[in-house]
């Protein structure tokens, strides 16, 4: 047996075993002290993508509660209804909540703590949805709403949610009958163009009804609504600015026509000596110069 010892302690068998041990030892308590080091650092989680279907909203942060509470209670009241709701109490509600969810929106991305929180696209997405039932797809009112959506749509965690939006946005629009005009001129930016829907009202004798689009918008500014009225020629005298060469079908008290200048930013139209009208007012205000020729 001492023999056996005294070859091992030669041959430095206890010693590497026991300098393996303290090593072994040595490394786990330093690993020990690291993860208590680190134990306090919170866990990194990368950001998901958002991915809730339209119209819900998830819960937001604290500040948010009440107006989540009434985006909700909104949309229990309308999800069942066409869009725009027909009862006006139910417009007007929908118009003020998505103002103050914009509004809060836009309050939290004015916050240097809050400006790259997920709560704001869900508040924009829900003011829009808002607007969607109180407004209508159409309206001026709902495209500004929808704007804000869409600045998000190349965002990576967001484009699959921005697209989810605009499938629900079709599915709650009426269907559009097929679009059968055709663009008689442009702005020279682009912005406004002048679509005309050719019929025949007699053997050879054409209309060319007209309607000015905000194509950046999507919007009709102006369109007559009896299809009797022509746009024989359109030219833009500035980009914001069209000349129409108008008459009415039969045109037997018209004339060579009547030339009508509008400004499409303006929203106003003039002829004449310069009389000015508001679009809105334009049809009726030509209706009563046609009766005095």
């Amino acid at each position: 047996m001492k023999c056996m010892q005294r070859i091992k302690a030669y041959f430095g068998w206890n010693s590497h075993r026991e300098a393996g041990a303290s090593e072994a030892q040595d490394d786990n308590q330093a690993a020990s002290r690291l993860e208590r080091n680190l134990a306090w650092m919170p866990t990194f989680e990368a950001p998901k993508p958002l991915d809730l279907p339209p119209p819900a909203c998830p819960s937001l942060g604290p500040s948010t509660g009440e107006l989540v509470s009434r985006y909700r209670a909104y949309i229990a009241q309308v999800e069942t209804l066409d869009a725009p709701v027909a009862n006006a109490a139910l417009r007007d509600a929908g118009r003020r909540l998505a103002r103050d969810l914009l509004g809060k929106a836009i309050d939290l991305s004015s916050s240097k703590a809050q400006e790259l929180s997920p709560d704001i696209y869900w508040l924009m997405q829900s003011a829009v949805l808002a607007s969607l039932f109180a407004d209508g797809a159409q309206s001026e009112a709902f495209v500004a709403y929808r704007n804000h959506v869409h600045s998000y749509k190349d965002a990576a965690l967001m484009t699959a949610q921005v697209g989810a939006f605009d499938l629900y946005v079709t599915s709650r629009s009426p269907a559009q009958p097929v679009d059968e005009s055709e663009i008689q001129s442009s702005s020279p930016d682009g912005r406004y163009c002048v679509r005309v829907t050719p019929w025949e009202a007699r053997h050879s004798l054409w209309v060319y009804s007209p309607r000015i689009i905000d194509t950046r918008r999507g919007l009709c500014i102006f369109q007559f609504s009896d299809a009797c009225w022509s746009a024989d020629q359109s030219t833009w005298l500035t980009p914001t600015t069209v000349e129409l060469k108008l008459r009415k079908f039969p045109g037997d008290r018209m004339g060579q026509g009547v030339r009508v200048v509008v400004d499409c930013d303006g929203r106003v139209a003039r002829w004449g000596s310069g009389e000015t009208v508001e679009l809105s007012d334009l049809e009726s205000a030509l209706e009563a110069l046609l009766n005095e020729a």
